[in-house]
């Protein structure tokens, strides 16, 4: 949880990153209530948008400590492209419940804050 917190804020400060999704930050809609729920622990997967497909794709490509698989919760940083895995809604059906092509989800690991860090930063600063 605290990595995720990390991670979240860092990006969500950053100018290249459109919007971010995570119940930690006090701009969520949701943070209020988590906070009296969770007592400061807000879960390790958040999701961000970037502007575009094509600079979605870049970042996680970018990215190299996170792997690449659908899977949410492990111990490792795991990042994926929701759009394009979600195969059996209607693009419709994707947008209303908020899944969008410029999204990328992420579930944070144990790995060292500052490697995260630095690893989401080269890959942010590397969109053009």
């Amino acid at each position: 949880c605290e990595n995720a917190t990390r991670v979240a804020e860092f990006l969500n400060a950053h100018e290249k990153v459109a919007w971010v999704n995570y119940a930690g930050l006090e701009t969520s809609n949701w943070h209020e209530i988590a906070k009296s729920q969770f007592d400061g622990h807000y879960g390790g997967i958040f999701t961000l948008r970037l502007g575009s497909k094509e600079r979605a794709f870049a970042f996680i490509n970018a990215l190299k400590y996170p792997l690449k698989v659908s899977n949410i919760g492990d111990t490792k940083t795991l990042v994926i492209h929701p759009e394009s895995t979600i195969s059996v809604h209607s693009t419709e059906e994707k947008k209303a419940g908020g899944v969008f092509d410029d999204l990328v989800r992420v579930s944070v690991g144990i790995e060292d804050i500052d490697d995260l860090i630095w690893d989401f930063k080269q890959a942010i600063e590397s969109l053009s």
